[in-house]
């Protein structure tokens, strides 16, 4: 096992589930990508809000990463002060707590893909996250 695979993570159903109760999102036991199926960008701000004032358990703040990015990946393109605002909020939480949400990074960097033309919308800006705490991984 390489040095960077013990922070290989992924969204636990009982965090989904638990989530979804309390943020008012439907979850069942037989879906899969809830955090992709379920992204709202107009929600970002709550979500971010949600995030630092009422999780404390690592599962359930991965969990709720994966949706905040996939709900900016979504509404990226609508870059105003606002998500500027939420995205700044954002980078400091994948910089502070890049050892628990390293797969969420490394996902959404898409490191591999050289064309710009064929990574997510968020790509760009999760790399920069990246190029901040890659050498925390060496």
């Amino acid at each position: 096992m390489n040095s960077q695979e013990r922070y290989i993570r992924y969204p636990s159903g009982v965090s989904e589930e638990k989530l979804g109760k309390r943020l008012g999102i439907h979850w069942d036991n037989t879906m899969q990508d809830w955090e992709f199926v379920f992204s709202d960008f107009d929600r970002v701000d709550y979500f971010l809000k949600f995030y630092q004032r009422e999780l404390d358990d690592d599962d359930d703040k991965f969990t709720l990463m994966g949706l905040i990015i996939s709900s900016f990946d979504d509404g990226i393109s609508n870059f105003n002060s606002e998500t500027e605002k939420n995205w700044n909020i954002c980078k400091i939480i994948l910089e502070k707590e890049c050892f628990l949400h390293y797969s969420i990074i490394r996902y959404w960097s898409l490191l591999d893909e050289e064309d710009i033309n064929n990574v997510f919308s968020i790509t760009p800006y999760i790399r920069k996250v990246w190029e901040e705490v890659k050498t925390k991984f060496l």
